[in-house]
């Protein structure tokens, strides 16, 4: 799976936990008590931590890019990823 794949993957994560957690936040107005509650949190710290991996990504964009493009070119001329990258790998192929 290529880091293009997997940002596009947290984009989609993050769109699910931002529904996610407007659900919460409607149960939470019709019916405030603590289980509510604590499930907006949780769902809220869930759409942080998605939004935090794509920030990530989204400040380090060039990066990103120029990581995927020789790890393209390097598996087209020697049949493997490229050992040197900017950015961490986002998943093992």
């Amino acid at each position: 799976m290529s880091d293009l794949t997997v940002i596009a993957e947290y984009i989609r994560a993050a769109m699910e936990a931002i529904e996610e957690a407007h659900n919460a936040s409607r149960e939470l107005k019709e019916d405030t008590n603590h289980n509510t509650f604590d499930a907006f949190k949780a769902k809220m710290a869930e759409l942080h931590e998605h939004l935090s991996k794509l920030k990530m990504v989204l400040d380090n964009e060039e990066a990103y890019a120029m990581d995927e493009l020789m790890d393209a070119l390097s598996k087209a001329y020697s049949d493997h990823r490229a050992d040197y990258r900017r950015t961490p790998r986002m998943s093992e192929e």
